[in-house]
């Protein structure tokens, strides 16, 4: 039998699509895809964090009060003290007043009280005494308010002791228990202290009454103190 030779035409155009595909492979091969690569998202970048002096802050404590994150910031040693709410890309910063004076922060230095009106104290260790500071959420921003306080009895707490709808400052202050002794400047011959409880503006509501030693305050160091524990508080009582 004799077999079919297919025509010379078709034998031309076969070689023809063969060493087309051959060069479009090596084409490939050697100069690579003319498509475009997929174009990668950015990855998202971290927001620069808050400076506390010549280094980053580091978050020594942190807190939420009414939904709303809340930070206290500090350099390595405690120092450039700061109070941030909020999210860190894009929350509020403001100074703290204590660490300008030298008093440095530490893990147990916030205190914040749950309110109509977000609280938050500022605690630390100066001179043998406690220093504290309050601010405020006003608008969209902290706010000091009252000052830098010192509580030389060893202790200072934010609680709402007479439901006014906002804290007060509760001072553990040096007081003479024994109130004779103490009079007319005469030598205490029993000293011990006293919570004194202050308004955020600074005007104090009253005292317990003295007692020997720290430890016999309720709660202490965390001073629990009710409306019906105060009373007038001792004429001899210094100012801070």
């Amino acid at each position: 039998m004799t077999r079919a030779t297919p025509p010379r035409g078709v034998v031309v155009t076969v070689v023809v699509s063969c060493v087309l595909a051959l060069g479009a492979q090596l084409a490939a091969a050697l100069w690579g895809s003319t498509a475009p690569d997929p174009v990668e998202p950015e990855p998202p970048r971290a927001a620069e964090d808050v400076g506390c002096g010549d280094e980053a802050c580091r978050v020594l404590a942190s807190t939420v009060v009414n939904g709303m994150p809340v930070e206290l910031l500090a350099d390595r040693e405690g120092g450039h003290g700061r109070l941030r709410a909020g999210a860190p890309s894009g929350g509020s910063v403001t100074a703290v007043a204590l660490t300008e004076r030298g008093i440095r922060l530490h893990h147990d230095s916030l205190r914040c009280a749950l309110g109509a009106t977000p609280v938050c104290l500022v605690r630390g260790p100066y001179r043998g005494e406690v220093a504290g500071e309050v601010h405020t959420w006003r608008g969209d921003s902290w706010q000091a308010v009252g000052g830098v306080r010192f509580a030389d009895g060893g202790a200072l707490v934010l609680a709402d002791v007479v439901d006014s709808g906002l804290p007060e400052v509760v001072l553990v202050r040096q007081a003479c228990a024994d109130e004779k002794s103490g009079e007319d400047g005469g030598a205490c011959s029993d000293p011990g202290v006293l919570a004194e409880v202050v308004r955020l503006d600074g005007g104090t509501v009253g005292c317990t009454r003295p007692v020997s030693s720290p430890g016999e305050l309720r709660g202490w160091p965390e001073v629990e103190v009710t409306e019906s524990d105060l009373t007038e508080c001792p004429a001899d009582l210094d100012a801070s």
